[in-house]
């Protein structure tokens, strides 16, 4: 089975638009301009802190799209690596939102 790609900007956009906010708004909130977000929309990937920060503004977990259950029903999972620079002591929501939705797994290095 052939994995689905999720382009987040585009997920982002379209989350914004049945939350009935505009981007310019989003950018408000995010303290940034619309130009940087868009920056940040029509790259191919995100920080996890941005993305975090996105999820509690439009109230919709982003993070949903990537656990390994929904994508891959085998019994054997695939181990990936990834690299997070987050300081524990000035970021624990976003730790523990990490730990709430079953993501601690998916992001420890093994």
């Amino acid at each position: 089975m052939k994995k689905e790609e999720i382009h987040l900007g585009k997920m982002i956009k379209e989350v914004a638009i049945q939350r009935d906010m505009q981007l310019i708004e989003l950018a408000e909130k995010l303290g940034i301009t619309k130009q940087t977000l868009n920056s940040w929309l029509n790259k191919d990937d995100i920080s996890v802190k941005k993305l975090f920060t996105i999820s509690q503004i439009l109230n919709y977990d982003f993070f949903k799209h990537f656990r390994l259950n929904s994508i891959n029903n085998s019994t054997e999972k695939p181990r990936i690596t990834i690299q997070i620079d987050i300081d524990p002591e000035s970021n624990n929501d976003v730790l523990q939102y990490i730990r709430d939705k079953e993501l601690y797994e998916l992001l420890k290095s093994k």
